[in-house]
């Protein structure tokens, strides 16, 4: 089976930050899929489920996160080598990447 990377977007949360607040996210999985189709809807639901996992989930003051695809590719084999980000990457409302507060 296939595997693909996937950006996936998440808007809509208000996460208080050192400097700002993030108001989205960016996360970057890789998952095993028959096609793009089934590769996008597989990486809607991790990042669904990852997020409600974690302390940022619980700091946040806004809504559930929306979630949209960015980019999906097919991966090449340096790439699964390689690997994907293991965490969101927070933005604030001017794009500026912000760390949450209380982050590592």
């Amino acid at each position: 089976m296939p595997r693909y990377e996937i950006t996936v977007q998440g808007r809509g949360i208000v996460l208080p930050s050192d400097a700002a607040f993030a108001v989205g996210f960016l996360r970057i999985v890789q998952v095993r899929a028959k096609d793009p189709v089934d590769a996008e809807a597989r990486a809607v639901a991790l990042v669904m489920a990852e997020w409600c996992a974690t302390d940022h989930a619980t700091a946040n003051r806004g809504g559930a996160p929306s979630l949209t695809i960015l980019r999906t590719g097919l991966l090449s084999v340096w790439q699964r080598l390689l690997g994907a980000p293991a965490d969101f990457i927070f933005f604030a409302e001017d794009g500026v990447v912000v760390r949450p507060a209380g982050a590592g």
